[in-house]
C-alpha cells in the first residue's frame, strides 16, 4: 500500500492559511479554499488563479501517478501514518481496554460481553507481545463490560460491570494474590452503572469512579461500598457540528503523573458514525477537583472517515519502568468493522503546558509477533452464554470434544476461536459419533448472525441465521461414514467453503455470504464475527486436524 508523504506547499490563497500539509488525491482541499471566502491574493484574480491552480495539481497528479506514489481512487488510506504511530497489540475484538503494570510485567483484561470463560488477563513483558495467563471468570455470569484491573496493596482486583442473577444492572468485584489466579468468586458492589474505575485519593482511600462522574467510597479491603457517591466531573462538551453517536461518557480512567490526577474519559459514542469516539483529558491536583480540561481536548479522535481506525476511544494509560507513558485504547479497523474494535496502543508524551500529548512519528517498541498457522493450542477457546466451557467442550493438544446441541448454530453454541486476519480458512477433521449428529464450521456473531456449513450423515448442509439448508453430497461414502474434512475461508467478509473425504481432494459448496455488514452499528449486541465449531443433533463430534491460516 503507497501514501502520500506530507509535504508544505506554498498557495495562492491568504496568507494565514499557507503551507497547509495536503489531503489525499488533492493537493489543498477545498475547505482551505473556503475559508479564503474565494479571495485570492498575490495579484491574481479569481478566474486565473483557478486555471493556474487546476494547471498545478494536474502536473503533480501525473507526477505522482508516473511514480507509483498516487493511491488509487477507493484505496483505504492511512494519511495520519497510523501504520508507524499506533501498535495493534491485541487481534480481534478486545474491546474496552484496562492495563496494569507490576515490576517489569503488564496485565491486560477487556469486556467479554457473552463469551465464556470471561475476563481472560493477558501479559505482556514488551507491551505488544501478549499471552493469556488466567481467566477470572469461568462460569458465565451476564454481559460483561469495561473491567478494570488494578495492583493494590499486594493483591491483584479486576472491577466489572454485569447484570446479576435478576437480570439488573450491578458492579462486581474479584481478586487474586497473583494475576495467575485462582480468582475468587465475584463479590457484588450493589451498585448501578457503568465502566468502574479504581481510585486512591491523596489521602490514601479508596474509591470507584463510575462512567457518570461519580465517585463511590470503598472500604479498605476493596469488596464494599460505604458511602453515597459525589458527581466530580461533568463530561467535556462536544461541538454540535460533530458527527457523534451519542455524548455517552464512558471508560473513565486515572493516571497520577507528577503533581496532578490526569483524567481520561471516552465520550461520543462507542460505535455510531466514524468520528464518534474519541479520548478528552482532564487534569486536577485533587481527586475531589475541580477538574480542568485539556484547551485541545480531545486527545484522540479519528477526525475522518478515511483513516486506518475508526472510533478510537476509552483510553487507559500506563507507565514504563522508565518512565515512558502509553495509552491503551480500542477501534474499528477502516473496512473490516467484522473483527470489532481491537485493542492498540499510542504512546503519550508530557510537554511544557503539562499535558500529556500524543507522541509523534515512529513508535519505538518492537513489531508483535503474528501466528501465520494457528492450532488447537494456540487459542482462548470460548463459547456464547454457556455456563461453563466444560459442560459441552473437552479440549486438549491435538483433539476437540464437542457434545451436540440444537440443530442449528442458533440453538447450539459453537466453540469460538478469534483473528484479526482479512483472509482466513479454518480447516479440520470432523467425525460424527451419533447417528442423529451434525457438525460443520461456522463464522459466528452471534445467535442470530451466523453462517456455515456442516454435513450430517445424509447431506451437506448450510447454516444461515438460525436456518438450515441441505444439498446432495458428492461424497456419499464420507456422510454415511460420518467423517469428512471441512474448510471454510474468509475472504475479506466474503464466506466460502469445501470439503474433502480425505483433506487432500477437495470439493467446493454450489453456496457463498457475503457479511460486511454484520458488525454492531447494523445488527448490535457489541461483538464480532468469530469463525467456530457447530455439533448439533445428539451425540458427539470428535475435531482433530484444527487449523487456522491467516492468508493476509
Amino acid at each position: 500500500m503507497i501514501f502520500l508523504q506530507e509535504q508544505r506547499v506554498n498557495t495562492l490563497v491568504d496568507k494565514d492559511i499557507v503551507n497547509v500539509p495536503p489531503r489525499y488525491y488533492w493537493p489543498i482541499p477545498f475547505e482551505t479554499l473556503s475559508k479564503s471566502k474565494g479571495k485570492i491574493t498575490n495579484g491574481y484574480g479569481l478566474a486565473q488563479a483557478c486555471r493556474l491552480y487546476m494547471k498545478n495539481i494536474l502536473s503533480v497528479c501525473a507526477f505522482l501517478l508516473a511514480f507509483g506514489a498516487l493511491p488509487l481512487w477507493g484505496q483505504s488510506q492511512d494519511p495520519l501514518n497510523e501504520d508507524q504511530t499506533t501498535v495493534r497489540i491485541l487481534e480481534g475484538d478486545n474491546s474496552d481496554p484496562s492495563i496494569v503494570r507490576y515490576g517489569k510485567s503488564y496485565y491486560l483484561v477487556h469486556s467479554s460481553f457473552v463469551y465464556t470463560p470471561g475476563l481472560v488477563v493477558y501479559k505482556s513483558d514488551d507491551l505488544v507481545n501478549w499471552v493469556p495467563c488466567s481467566t477470572a471468570l469461568t462460569t458465565f455470569t451476564g454481559d460483561i463490560w469495561a473491567p478494570d484491573i488494578v495492583f493494590h496493596n499486594k493483591r491483584f482486583y479486576i472491577y466489572f460491570p454485569t447484570l446479576n442473577g435478576k437480570g439488573k444492572k450491578t458492579n462486581m468485584v474479584t481478586w487474586a494474590d497473583t494475576p495467575e489466579g485462582p480468582w475468587s468468586t465475584p463479590v457484588d458492589l450493589k451498585i448501578g452503572g457503568i465502566d468502574p474505575e479504581h481510585v486512591v485519593g491523596e489521602d490514601g482511600k479508596r474509591y470507584l469512579l463510575l462512567s457518570s462522574g461519580a465517585l463511590y467510597p470503598l472500604s479498605d479491603d476493596g469488596c464494599s461500598i460505604t458511602g453515597e457517591p459525589v458527581r466530580i466531573y461533568k463530561e467535556w462538551e462536544i461541538p454540535e457540528e460533530w458527527d457523534i453517536e451519542g455524548v455517552s461518557m464512558e471508560g473513565l480512567n486515572v493516571k497520577k503523573v507528577g503533581e496532578y490526577y490526569y483524567l481520561f474519559v471516552a465520550e461520543g459514542g462507542t460505535a455510531g458514525p466514524p468520528t464518534s469516539h474519541m479520548v478528552v483529558q482532564a487534569r486536577s491536583k485533587n481527586i475531589m477537583g475541580p477538574w480542568e480540561n485539556a484547551p485541545f481536548n480531545p486527545l484522540l479522535r479519528t477526525e475522518s472517515r478515511n483513516e486506518k481506525w475508526w472510533s478510537k476511544g476509552h483510553g487507559s494509560i500506563v507507565d514504563t519502568e522508565d518512565g515512558r507513558l502509553f495509552m491503551i485504547f480500542h477501534a474499528y479497523e477502516n473496512g473490516f468493522q467484522t473483527l470489532g474494535r481491537q485493542t492498540l496502543l499510542r504512546e503519550l508524551v508530557q510537554k511544557e503546558d503539562g499535558w500529556l500529548h500524543l507522541k509523534e512519528g515512529a513508535i519505538s517498541l518492537p513489531a508483535p509477533e503474528r501466528l501465520k498457522l494457528s492450532g488447537i493450542k494456540d487459542f482462548v477457546w470460548q463459547t456464547c452464554r454457556e455456563h461453563n466451557l466444560n459442560d459441552r467442550f473437552r479440549i486438549t493438544s491435538d483433539k476437540i470434544s464437542v457434545e451436540a446441541k440444537g440443530n442449528t448454530p442458533k440453538e447450539g453454541s459453537p466453540l469460538l476461536a478469534r483473528t484479526s486476519a482479512h483472509k482466513y480458512e479454518v480447516e479440520a477433521c470432523l467425525e460424527l459419533k451419533g447417528e442423529n449428529t451434525s457438525a460443520g464450521l461456522v463464522a459466528y456473531y452471534d445467535e442470530n448472525y451466523h453462517f456455515g456449513f456442516g454435513f450430517n450423515h445424509k447431506q451437506m448442509l448450510r447454516y444461515r441465521r438460525g436456518q438450515v439448508s441441505r444439498t446432495e453430497s458428492k461424497l456419499p461414502q464420507a456422510n454415511q461414514c460420518g467423517k469428512m474434512w471441512l474448510r471454510l475461508r474468509n475472504d475479506a467478509n466474503v464466506l466460502s467453503a469445501w470439503y474433502s473425504v480425505d483433506g487432500k481432494k477437495w470439493h467446493k459448496y454450489p453456496w457463498g455470504f457475503e457479511i460486511s455488514g454484520v458488525h454492531h452499528n447494523t445488527v448490535y449486541g457489541f461483538l464480532f464475527v468469530r469463525p467456530g465449531i457447530f455439533a448439533g443433533g445428539d451425540g458427539q463430534v470428535e475435531v482433530t486436524d484444527f487449523v487456522l491460516r491467516n492468508l493476509d
